[in-house]
């Protein structure tokens, strides 16, 4: 009986540890699979358009994600919360309140956007007179919108199979018709908007029956609430896409569309970090944020998650860094390589953002939510001004640098907020590793001509595997002493 009590025990107090390595796991699947369409419809992008086109797509790309983001209008973390206090018992009618909201904002974004594009000022905007593709946009908008807040229900109920499944499903939707109607029906920007249409609506489908029942009846006492608690996340979330966006919208006003393009094929290239970490793990970690402060050891193993999610991207984006010319030459062309040294600091930008979540845990657990407003204001501010001053000089390098210098400040903020509601006890020398990695490599200008230059080719490789095998030993042997820890403890 005491052997069966301790056993209970040690599970308690290692559940959370291993259940978000292992959704990250089978997450980092699910959006690789996902992330994967976007790989391989790259190349057919810079092939079959031009620098100028592509920047007419990269700008309404980037203005569907701010719209999709303000449409959620915050219930994305709203439901998350609700799921885990509620349980299963409310899910059906949760879901349906949320997707019915979703939808109605959605519609109202997508239709403005349309209009706008299709207006003078859309012909302005996007220096071009060719915009038949104006009409998908407003079911696009609100596809992407619903897939989204589909998703969280996956994340909350941790049905990491079904995630895979849709996301398997989307990879052939999307990368079949955008192949079919670029390559095959020579219908250029038209038809990469038509196929990207068509993808959301198959993958809209498939999470619908993945997510039933449903029930369409929204309760309005459960939904204002949820709206509530929400609410202050849209500004904070629309201020991390307008970090985005806002470098897009510089160059497109001091400089031209084809350097919008360049800029635009970089970030889509460092896309692969997110793919390979950045949205596994927040996937993962949306469903286990608010069920983790319940464990035992809880603070814990949110310092340890933080340690090793810093260490680990910082590392994994200095690796990708080195693989440039690489990246370049199998997603781009010869007309974009002007820019291919920007890409390591887009990667840094990556590295930087994916600490937002954990970095706030206390401000979430103490449902201080109003912060993130401000916070995010404050590197809305300093993203302004710095491309104020640097893009008119430093074009797309000045851009990237501006990025990066929002998202530390925005970090640097959400963790002294979280660590005042919510201490956590930390080991400085997990920051120090990564950061003196990348201080190496910064010093001076010559690291530029070393991570562009073919000639360095082998030597790149060797130092990648050196640095990740070794960052993968440290992480894995502290895991398990830390585990090991946990499991001796009652």
């Amino acid at each position: 009986m005491l052997q069966g009590k301790r056993l209970l025990s040690q599970n308690s107090n290692t559940i959370g540890y291993f259940s978000l390595a292992k959704d990250t796991f089978v997450y980092l699947v699910g959006s690789a699979l996902s992330g994967l369409a976007s790989f391989i419809l790259l190349p057919i992008y810079t092939r079959s358009l031009t620098p100028s086109d592509f920047g007419v797509y990269a700008l309404l790309d980037v203005t569907i994600l701010v719209i999709v983001t303000v449409a959620q209008v915050g219930l994305s973390v709203s439901y998350l919360k609700w799921f885990a206090d509620e349980g299963v018992s409310r899910r059906s009618e949760l879901l349906g309140t949320v997707l019915i909201g979703g939808a109605i904002v959605a519609v109202v974004g997508g239709g403005l956007l349309t209009l706008v594009v299709v207006s003078p000022l859309g012909e302005q905007l996007l220096q071009t007179t060719e915009r038949k593709f104006a009409w998908t946009l407003l079911p696009i908008v609100v596809l992407e919108n619903l897939q989204t807040l589909l998703i969280n229900d996956l994340r909350a109920r941790r049905r990491t199979m079904a995630f895979s499944t849709y996301a398997f499903v989307r990879l052939l939707a999307v990368t079949g018709f955008g192949w079919w109607l670029i390559v095959v029906q020579d219908q250029g920007i038209f038809g990469l908007f038509l196929g990207r249409l068509a993808g959301a609506g198959v993958s809209f489908l498939l999470l619908i029956v993945l997510s039933l029942p449903i029930k369409m009846q929204p309760d309005w006492s459960t939904f204002f609430p949820m709206l509530r608690y929400g609410w202050p996340l849209v500004w904070s979330s629309l201020v991390a896409m307008l970090l985005d966006a806002s470098g897009r919208y510089f160059l497109s006003h001091y400089t031209t569309l084809e350097q919008v393009g360049f800029y635009s094929v970089s970030i889509k290239i460092a896309s692969i970090f997110q793919v390979l970490l950045q949205q596994p793990f927040n996937t993962a970690w949306g469903g286990l944020m608010f069920q983790i402060v319940k464990m035992p050891n809880a603070r814990l193993i949110y310092s340890k998650i933080l340690l090793y999610l810093f260490t680990l991207s910082m590392i994994a984006a200095l690796v990708l860094a080195l693989f440039t010319p690489i990246l370049f030459a199998v997603f781009a062309t010869v007309a974009y390589i002007p820019v291919m040294a920007v890409l390591p600091v887009i990667f840094l930008v990556r590295a930087i953002s994916i600490m937002e979540y954990p970095a706030a845990i206390g401000i979430y657990l103490r449902g201080r939510t109003q912060w993130f407003a401000a916070i995010y204001s404050v590197g809305l501010v300093v993203n302004v001004f710095a491309n104020y001053l640097l893009v008119p000089t430093y074009e797309v390098f000045g851009a990237a640098w501006a990025w990066f210098v929002a998202w530390l400040t925005i970090t640097i903020l959400m963790a002294c907020l979280g660590q005042y509601y919510y201490p956590l006890d930390y080991e400085w020398k997990w920051f120090l590793i990564p950061i003196m990695g990348w201080l190496v490599l910064l010093m001076g200008q010559q690291w530029f001509a070393f991570v562009t230059d073919g000639t360095f080719w082998l030597l790149r490789m060797v130092l990648a595997v050196i640095v990740t095998f070794s960052v993968i030993g440290l992480i894995g042997r502290d895991f398990w002493l830390v585990a090991s820890k946990l499991g001796e403890r009652r």
